[in-house]
């Protein structure tokens, strides 16, 4: 964080020493955060304080792009400084690390951090798949010209996905198993959101795990949906997440607050205006207002799931991602 024209300094802490084969976060301390701030002690006071943001280049990021347009984080006295990142990993690195006040990931890597004994909590959710699958609005795209047609034909191929070990790898393999199609055989690969629509046109992958926009383009390109894991396993299954470190909420409270308060504004807005929703898209992401207008959006939703996000947990347990369910209690704020 930084108030105004001062940086506010960050105590030292261990970056993350990086991701092991099986995707688990090493090099966590417990220990590391953020020194509170005179400006988070005391509350806004009038001053506006600068906040770290990291963010996708996705869709589902509309809603605190609306929140800052619409004046909701400035109400509160907070800048939002956003950067946008490839994936969740990064994200959580960068909590770790100090290099970023709130973050937008997804559960996966979140539980993930949590199992390794990161400090991470969340604060909101932000997003949630399909009621149906025709609004699913992450699917899995192949490219005109591929040879994958369905999902019984993914057996064997390989499968882009914006982050190894991720949400879109757990919700994949969940999603072929229950449809007895063989996700061992199955090959991930990185492919970052914003390159699905090449990578499935020039076959560079056999498929991918597309976000809205990149769905639509793939789509204007000849290509196909051949599955909806997130809706297969279950209707609005819990996708997005607003979290920050334990240190931050203890050291400072009051940004916390503000900050939760601002980002369930705007999640609330981006709800009731979809219009809004499509009207902002082209201001941060490549699409164009004629495919903005086409696009499945996403669904806004700023309360927790716990039924659901135990479900996850199990699911991240069968595949070996973490060797114990997460305790939401200790990853939910007071």
């Amino acid at each position: 964080m930084k108030t105004r024209e001062m940086w506010i300094r960050r105590l030292a802490a261990p970056a993350f020493a990086g991701v092991v084969a099986a995707g688990l976060l090493a090099g966590c301390s417990s220990d590391a955060g953020t020194a509170p701030s005179e400006a988070a002690e005391s509350g806004a006071g009038g001053e506006t304080e600068v906040v770290e943001v990291a963010v996708l280049p996705t869709s589902n990021m509309a809603a605190v792009h609306l929140g800052v347009q619409e004046g909701f984080f400035a109400d509160e006295g907070l800048e939002l400084n956003m950067t946008t990142v490839g994936g969740g990993a990064e994200m959580v690195a960068g909590l770790q690390a100090g290099s970023f006040d709130f973050v937008a990931v997804g559960y996966v890597p979140l539980f993930t951090a949590a199992a390794n004994g990161l400090p991470l909590v969340m604060i909101s959710a932000n997003d949630v798949g399909g009621a149906t699958a025709e609004e699913e609005w992450q699917t899995v795209v192949a490219g005109a010209d591929s040879d994958v047609q369905s999902v019984e034909d993914l057996e064997g191929a390989t499968i882009g996905v914006n982050a190894l070990k991720g949400v879109a790898e757990a919700t994949i393999r969940a999603s072929l198993q229950q449809q007895d199609v063989d996700d061992s055989t199955v090959q991930f690969v990185e492919v970052p959101f914003s390159e699905v629509p090449a990578a499935v046109a020039n076959g560079t992958v056999d498929a991918a795990f597309a976000s809205e926009p990149f769905i639509t383009q793939t789509l204007a390109d000849g290509g196909r949906i051949v599955d909806t894991p997130s809706y297969n396993l279950g209707e609005n299954f819990p996708n997005g997440v607003w979290a920050t470190t334990r240190d931050l909420v203890e050291s400072s409270p009051d940004v916390v607050d503000r900050f939760a308060r601002a980002i369930a504004a705007s999640i609330d807005y981006a709800v009731e205006n979809p219009d809004a929703v499509r009207e902002i898209l082209p201001t941060y992401t490549a699409l164009t207002p004629e495919l903005a207008d086409e696009i499945r959006l996403p669904i806004f939703r700023s309360e927790l799931d716990r039924p659901q996000l135990e479900k996850l947990g199990e699911l991240l347990m069968d595949f070996g991602v973490i060797d114990e369910a997460p305790n939401l209690d200790e990853l939910t704020r007071d």
